[in-house]
């Protein structure tokens, strides 16, 4: 049995201020970690924060990369 509540599109959409559609095509598109339970998305707060901290370190790495192709 789970013992932690989990999240809907509109938890998400308001905790990391993405729109719910956008939430909803993430999560269709499988951008962003969640699974459907009776037709309706859900989400739990320990992999959805492993997803943002993921997106944070691609971030950094991405302007990493642009910093130093436009150092040369």
């Amino acid at each position: 049995m789970v013992s932690h509540k989990l999240l809907t599109i509109q938890d998400v959409s308001r905790e990391i201020g993405m729109h719910p559609m956008t939430v909803y095509r993430f999560a269709q598109r499988g951008l962003l970690p969640g699974f459907k339970v009776g037709g309706r998305w859900r989400f739990e707060r320990k992999l959805l924060n492993s997803w943002l901290m993921d997106q944070v370190q691609i971030s950094r790495l991405q302007a990493d990369a642009k910093r130093e192709t436009n150092e040369k």
